[in-house]
């Protein structure tokens, strides 16, 4: 029964345990991801929650290049993005947090449209900003 208990308690405590993501993973996330497109942000805001530490972001952006979109987005488009980004924890090991846009900003953007929210949001994860990884 000890044995039980301790087995399930370590379970439990490794269940929060994240790992940081492998470079080709996050490529593969961009490779399949729905919208590749370059924007230019316009606005920002940003609400705070006290509790988790994370913080929700919503932008606005123009979009400047389009590589790739199953939406059917052109250059000029008006978009916006939701998304939260994750406060990692001192000293943990885990995902790379969604980075904070910043106004006037020009970035790669790898999203997809999200129907329940009618925005787009990132499609990978701590990646979703950066250009495309290279491969290796």
């Amino acid at each position: 029964m000890k044995r039980l208990v301790m087995v399930l308690t370590m379970v439990l405590l490794l269940s929060h345990v994240a790992a940081e993501i492998a470079p080709h993973e996050y490529r593969l996330m961009q490779l399949g991801s729905p919208e590749h497109i370059q924007i230019k942000v316009l606005s920002v805001s940003k609400s705070y929650n006290l509790f988790s530490g994370n913080t929700a972001v919503k932008a606005n952006a123009e979009v400047l290049v389009v590589t790739r979109s199953d939406s059917n987005l052109s250059v000029g488009d008006r978009i916006t993005i939701k998304y939260t980004h994750d406060k990692l924890r001192k000293n943990w090991a885990g995902p790379r947090s969604i980075p904070i846009l910043k106004k006037k900003a020009e970035t790669d953007a790898f999203l997809a449209f999200d129907v329940d929210q009618n925005c787009y949001v990132p499609s990978a994860r701590g990646a979703s900003f950066d250009p495309l990884i290279r491969e290796y």
